[in-house]
């Protein structure tokens, strides 16, 4: 809660709705609708310390106070969803276009594919058509035909006929096979413009997703920062109500030294929490790692599971690594999901730059590592409070950037573990990672 000193300072505190800062400077400039969203239509003055301390001596002033906390209560908790909501359409903005643009390149891929069978087909077909020709100018041509003509043998008279007869069926047949090279030529022309389009527009999707990206980074940033405050706020009237609806202390003073025990000892049990999970998720960790061989990581001596290093510039995002749920499938599963108790360390698998580290769509919390290559790792569904990095920081290769956690869309802690070779695709991690001397 705020301290007394901070609370009864002579400049009293004003209170605003903030939807208009995160929607309008974050998301608004980049074309990203937030829809109805307005703060609150009055101001408010926060009441100090000095006006509950002042109104708990008289009982009509305490529940006037009260009455005023209470409604303030309602319009902090308001805000505070509001902040809330504008980080998340932030995100699911950036799932959206990220969804478009892999929607878009996978129409380019199938263009460029059908165009280059098309292509295929009319070559074939040339070079058939060249062969006929050929063929037909070895066996003598027309000059032949016309010897034969002039013979005065019947049976050269039949001859004759039967190599025009052949003749004609081989031109029809040339004749086919030029117009199925024309048209198998034509086809490639078109689909090669139709691919050529859709690259274009697939370029127009992935300068949309980055600029989704950014505004979702600076959303979700303006709302933490935001939201903290409001939290702060939140916090500040609840003990303010508390104070006054507690009759046991006649004094706001000794109500505060109350709440203080109070959060701390709560403080230090969700610390010790905290630490016993992370010792469980470790000793899991080392556990596995020492019955699985290539798979696992190894003890430093100092009682920390380090991932495997893997081949070069490239690792293992956690100690041990067991693949519990494949890429593709059924579902189009957009990753691989990898064992891990809630809390158990998650690792950079290779030096970048976090281009995300926020809470968006179907992911849950996760963070986004940009690697000097071009290609990206995603590292998603960690715990509240888990990620260790922030926005725009390089990272290391085997850095700590946070915990395996169950959030978003996920029914058990898991890191679900992403690949893209570039800003338009995601491929398997398994052949992603192999081509880069680390295997799963």
């Amino acid at each position: 809660m705020t301290s007394r000193t901070s609370a009864n300072s002579s400049a009293r505190r004003r209170w605003t709705g903030v939807v208009g800062l995160v929607a309008a400077a974050c998301l608004v400039a980049g074309g990203l609708s937030l829809g109805s969203t307005p703060g609150l239509a009055v101001d408010a003055d926060l009441p100090t310390w000095d006006d509950v301390e002042k109104a708990k001596q008289d009982v009509n002033a305490t529940d006037a106070k009260i009455t005023e906390i209470e409604a303030l209560l309602v319009q902090v908790a308001k805000e505070v969803e509001t902040t809330k909501q504008a980080s998340i359409t932030a995100g699911n903005a950036l799932a959206q276009a990220e969804d478009d643009l892999l929607a878009a390149n996978e129409r380019v891929e199938a263009l460029e594919s059908k165009a280059s069978e098309s292509a295929k087909e009319a070559e074939s077909a040339a070079r058939e058509a060249a062969s006929l020709v050929s063929q037909m100018y070895r066996s003598g041509g027309v000059d032949r035909n016309m010897e034969l003509f002039l013979e005065s043998d019947a049976s050269t008279a039949d001859q004759l006929l039967e190599r025009l007869a052949v003749m004609s069926k081989a031109s029809e047949r040339n004749s086919k096979v030029a117009d199925d090279a024309t048209r198998a030529r034509n086809n490639a022309d078109t689909l090669g413009q139709q691919a050529e389009s859709a690259s274009n527009e697939r370029e127009r999707l992935q300068n949309e997703a980055a600029e989704r990206k950014e505004m979702a980074t600076v959303a979700a940033a303006a709302a933490v920062d935001k939201q903290t405050k409001q939290e702060e706020q939140q916090a500040t009237l609840q003990a303010q109500l508390d104070a006054l609806k507690d009759k046991s202390a006649k004094t706001v003073e000794g109500y505060e030294e109350r709440v203080r025990q109070e959060a701390e000892e709560e403080r230090q049990r969700q610390e010790a929490a905290r630490k016993a999970a992370e010792e469980a998720a470790r000793k899991a960790a080392e556990n596995a790692a020492n019955n699985g061989g290539n798979s696992g990581g190894g003890n430093n001596g100092g009682g920390t599971v380090n991932p495997p290093t893997g081949g070069g510039g490239w690792g293992y995002p956690l100690a041990w690594n067991n693949v519990n749920e494949e890429f593709g499938g059924s579902r189009n599963h957009g990753g691989i999901d990898l064992d891990g108790a809630e809390w158990t360390p998650i690792y950079a698998v290779s030096a970048g730059r976090v281009s995300a580290c926020y809470e968006f769509s179907n992911y849950g919390n996760a963070v986004d590592i940009q690697h000097p290559d071009g290609s990206m790792t995603r590292y998603a569904h960690q715990p509240y409070g888990g990620i260790t990095v922030s926005c725009g920081q390089w990272v290391e290769k085997g850095q700590q950037i946070g915990h395996v956690g169950t959030t978003g869309w996920s029914t058990g802690p898991h890191l679900h573990f992403e690949t893209w070779p570039n800003s338009w695709s995601r491929v398997d991690p398994r052949g992603f990672m192999a081509a880069r001397g680390v295997y799963f």
